[in-house]
């Protein structure tokens, strides 16, 4: 899915029916997440066919809103998906595999279903097997690197991916017109678009990600209660992840648990060489410097990359 070199292609229009106002789209899941989504690409294309299906208590909470055509309940997931142009899977992991399984007999041949899952390979394993006919639907894997320590749709914001990534890994062979179609609706939630292959993904998320909140998650435990109500920025902005939902991140965590030790006890090794050098009253010059000169290089990278996208 990679662009040609040094060509940038026109964004911001979406046409499969007819013009962009006539697509129907529906977000199955409406958390952070998914409402964001919702509130994102309605902002953009302001008289969408959005549909939203949820438990019917989210749906209540969602309604305020007044973003979208219709709210249906999961049990009548065949209604709230039918006629769709694309439709997005914004429910837990294992819950979006089970729905990617039903949703190949409930909508229309043209349909692109994507999911926002912080894991691809399964997924995309089981929409090669299933989404493979030329003709469609098709299914591209997804997942926007952005969200907050907030959950539920009352914390959604239409700006929530505004210049941040969201990985792209595509599972089907869907024609060149329809995935142009396609990541021309993605661009207009403000993401930087980033196509990577599903086993890549996968292991890159596990440093990226998957650390940052096992760290964020440590020390907070550490730092609690010794705060002495004194607390700043500093343990403030890295405890930001530690009100993270479980239900979230205990799949995720435990489909890449080798991984996951492996990145911690890596983290440990530079902790401890830390811990000696300070039990030994050496200063801590050299790991400050290296530490600076890798988050410059992450920093100009991830600007490099996003203005590359744009």
């Amino acid at each position: 899915m990679a662009r040609e070199k040094g060509k940038a292609r026109k964004t911001g229009k979406v046409m499969q029916h007819g013009s962009a106002e006539e697509l129907r789209v529906c977000v199955i899941g409406l958390g952070l997440i998914g409402g964001s989504i919702a509130l994102a690409l309605k902002s953009r294309r302001p008289r969408m066919n959005l549909v939203g299906c949820d438990v019917k208590a989210v749906l209540d909470v969602a309604r305020g809103s007044g973003v979208f055509s219709a709210l249906i309940e999961s049990k009548k997931l065949a209604q709230a998906v039918k006629d769709s142009d694309y439709v997005f899977l914004c429910a837990p992991y294992s819950v979006n595999v089970q729905l990617l399984m039903q949703l190949r007999d409930l909508v229309p041949q043209g349909c692109v279903i994507t999911d926002v899952g912080g894991l691809k390979r399964e997924i995309c394993q089981v929409a090669r097997r299933l989404y493979a006919a030329p003709e469609g639907p098709w299914f591209i894997g997804g997942h926007p690197l952005s969200g907050r320590e907030l959950s539920g749709f009352g914390a959604a914001t239409p700006e929530l991916f505004r210049g941040r990534t969201w990985a792209l890994c595509e599972a089907s062979p869907i024609p060149a017109q329809r995935l142009a179609d396609f990541r021309d609706l993605m661009e207009a939630t403000g993401a930087v678009l980033c196509d990577v292959d599903a086993r890549a993904h996968d292991e890159a998320m596990v440093t990226v990600s998957h650390l940052p909140q096992l760290v964020s998650t440590a020390l907070m435990l550490t730092a609690a209660g010794r705060d002495a109500g004194m607390a700043g920025t500093a343990l403030l902005d890295m405890t930001r992840l530690a009100t993270s939902n479980p239900v979230t991140w205990n799949p995720v965590l435990l489909a890449e648990r080798q991984r996951a030790v492996q990145e911690l006890q890596r983290l440990r090794a530079y902790l401890t060489e830390i811990e000696i050098a300070l039990a030994f009253n050496e200063p801590l010059t050299k790991w400050f410097n290296l530490a600076a000169r890798a988050r410059e290089s992450l920093l100009k990278a991830t600007v490099t990359g996003a203005n590359a996208s744009t």
